[in-house]
């Protein structure tokens, strides 16, 4: 019996001191675990003041104190260092200090150099515990700002090489391995852990690794099925990886399972508007919302807006890289974290220490470099900790303009930046020709040739989806039009520039006006994506007097009957392989198909006159020009064709073939003019092309 006393002794001295039935130590612990800290703190202190040798009351009602609203750390540390200094090895005491210094301490004092209470605390546990996952975490948190550390001097020093062992860049590396290996570590002892998992999503995103993001993210995942984070940094992965189709569907599960206040981060766009279009947002959010994205969407093929999905990507990455946790704060809303939903992540970045003592300037900079994209001159952002505190902002000063000035006219001068970069993005020529429609409508033709791999034999599968979309000045689409190409037809291919490309033509119809004009391509085999943006103006044919349509440089003008093959233009009866490029071999036939509209009509016909004058551009200047008459030099020749025709309608479609034999490679003027010789009214048009 005696025995079994001491047994409980050991195990329960503040419920033994307290004698039968239900003691203060043992309802304070229930009133904790209820979640109601009020009253577990209250009973707490009751079980201190019936036992203050026991360290366990004490151990207990410092967790009170730390569960509170605001936790009291004051009487969290009184208490906790009572309970260390009862019993100095029990681990649950010390990672109860290190759990405090985490919450007191900036982040950044896990890698420090003059503070290294939080890692010698987290080394000191894992001596009694070597499978802790608080120190684990602590000392991958250290291990994660060496990496930062070191990646910045490799970088100053020339750039930070990921596979190097030397020098900075290798520093950087081993610390990003010792990283992962206390993660995993950690992870082992807590599987469920979702600051573990978090950290690690954060240590490869800012190693700028999608391979182990995605990795860490199906980890997360697995390990917390449903939880919207896990879902929310599947979906980040996922679009980081260019799978936007899984990125979409990932971002839409997560936004679904987000309480409202984050899900609400997600849908705001206030942060993008000038005040006229934020109160058009206050008043229909919804309907504001979706044109706001429609007009921003870079790829009118797929089926996902890749704008959006990149703005939800920013989101969620800013709030990785730079939530704070402690304090309540997400990452979307500190400064890097806007910066990073505005703009994206940094081209290049840099970080440094100031340790100037006469201007008193001991502060942690960043500075963030945005490359010249899509017609922008780029810019750079600076950053400041002044107190190497953690929290990081753009420096400001009383003595006229300064970053936090420039960085808050930047917002309002480029609200946001967005460069369409996707895997397997592909340039292609394009070009746009214009002719009569039916009803009052123009018809565009887009000519466009299609990148293709060397080789691609004549019948093999291509598997490309095309398609033409003629946007309006909401970026609403007008009309459009979409083609498969199954298979390479013979004649459709053409080299150039030592290149192979599938060459044709779509077409659609609108009312006259001035568009948008996106011509897109995808193939699902290779993966290869094209995209491009141009301007349409699509003037009206149907008004009086003699016009000329658009001048369409082909490849092959044929007059058949029936159905044309994939990528060929029927205009009446003639069928047309357009040239995008209006580029040819020096030495073959140049075709060129327009149409004329208004030609008088005598006697139940017409009579015209055609000519079209192939010329080399004179690009010489004014002085050599001159230098050349003096001389006697002519300028370059040409060639030319000129025939009459007739017919019966005052509208017609006619196509030249000019003969280039012994024609010089270069650029050259293409002129055609019409003449109605009933009226003498004439109608021109000129476009530039090149042999080569």
């Amino acid at each position: 019996m005696r025995r079994f006393a001491l047994a409980l002794s050991l195990v329960a001295p503040a419920a033994l001191a307290q004698g039968p039935g239900v003691a203060p130590y043992h309802a304070g612990v229930d009133a904790l675990e209820a979640g109601d800290s009020d009253e577990a703190a209250r009973l707490l202190r009751a079980a201190v003041e019936a036992t203050p040798e026991d360290p366990d009351a004490h151990y207990a009602l410092a967790r009170a104190f730390a569960a509170g609203r605001p936790p009291d750390e004051r009487q969290v540390a009184r208490h906790r260092d009572a309970a260390l200094r009862l019993d100095p090895e029990d681990v649950r005491f010390l990672e109860a200090k290190l759990e405090a210094l985490r919450r007191v301490l900036p982040e950044n004092r896990a890698f420090s150099l003059s503070d290294t209470r939080r890692p010698a605390l987290a080394r000191r546990i894992l001596e009694r515990d070597p499978g802790s996952a608080l120190a684990h975490e602590e000392l991958a948190l250290r291990a994660f700002g060496e990496f930062g550390w070191q990646r910045s001097l490799a970088q100053r020093a020339g750039g930070w090489d990921p596979a190097s062992a030397r020098g900075n860049s290798g520093a950087a590396n081993r610390a990003l391995a010792r990283a992962a290996e206390h993660l995993d570590a950690a992870l082992a002892r807590n599987p469920a852990s979702p600051r573990a998992h978090r950290l690690r999503l954060r240590v490869h995103a800012n190693a700028r690794d999608d391979a182990a993001l995605a990795q860490a993210a199906r980890g997360f995942a697995e390990a917390r099925p449903g939880d919207p984070a896990a879902v929310l940094a599947l979906g980040l992965a996922a679009y980081r990886q260019h799978d936007t189709e899984a990125a979409a569907r990932l971002f839409e599960a997560a936004l679904d399972a987000l309480p409202p206040h984050d899900r609400a981060a997600f849908a705001s766009l206030d942060r993008f508007l000038d005040d006229a279009e934020r109160a058009a947002y206050a008043a229909d959010s919804v309907a504001f919302a979706e044109r706001f994205w429609r007009a921003r969407d870079p790829r009118l093929l797929s089926d996902e807006n890749e704008r959006r999905l990149a703005h939800y990507a920013r989101l969620a990455l800013a709030d990785l890289l730079f939530a704070d946790p402690v304090r309540g704060t997400r990452g979307w809303d500190t400064p890097r974290g806007e910066v990073v939903v505005r703009y994206g992540l940094p081209d290049a970045d840099g970080s440094w220490l100031a340790n100037n003592v006469i201007a008193r300037d001991f502060g942690a900079y960043e500075r963030w470099a945005y490359a010249p994209a899509d017609g922008d001159d780029g810019f750079d952002l600076l950053f400041e900790d002044e107190f190497r505190s953690g929290d990081y902002d753009f420096p400001s000063s009383a003595f006229g303009p300064d970053e936090a000035t420039r960085a808050r006219s930047l917002f309002r001068q480029q609200p946001e930046r967005f460069v369409y970069r996707p895997e397997g993005l592909t340039s292609f020529p394009a070009s746009v020709a214009t002719f009569r429609g039916e009803g009052g409508t123009t018809e565009v033709v887009a000519p466009l040739s299609i990148p293709l791999a060397d080789g691609t034999l004549s019948g093999a599968e291509l598997g490309i989806e095309s398609g033409l979309f003629l946007l309006g000045a909401g970026s609403e689409v007008v009309a459009e039009a979409r083609r498969p190409i199954a298979r390479l037809d013979g004649a459709a291919a053409h080299r150039t520039e030592g290149r192979l490309f599938w060459t044709g033509g779509l077409t659609l119809a609108a009312p006259p006006g001035d568009y948008t004009l996106a011509v897109e391509f995808e193939q699902a085999r290779t993966g290869a994506v094209g995209v491009q943006r141009l301007r349409a103006v699509l003037p009206d044919y149907t008004g009086g007097g003699l016009r000329l349509s658009s001048l369409l440089p082909a490849l092959l003008v044929e007059e058949v009957d029936g159905p044309v093959g994939a990528g060929r233009v029927r205009r009446g009866p003639f069928v047309i392989q357009p040239a995008p490029q209006a580029r040819f071999a020096a030495g073959e036939p140049v075709y060129l198909y327009a149409e004329v509209y208004g030609l008088a009509l005598r006697d139940g016909g017409t009579r015209y006159a055609v000519e079209a004058v192939l010329k080399p551009a004179d690009e010489a200047g004014a002085l050599a020009r001159a230098a050349r008459f003096l001389l006697g030099r002519r300028a370059p020749e040409g060639v030319s064709v000129r025939f009459d025709a007739a017919g019966a309608s005052p509208d017609e479609g006619q196509y030249v073939i000019l003969d280039t034999a012994g024609q010089p490679p270069g650029a050259y003027v293409l002129t055609l003019r019409f003449t109605d010789r009933h009226t003498g009214a004439t109608a021109e048009a000129a476009r530039r092309l090149d042999l080569d």
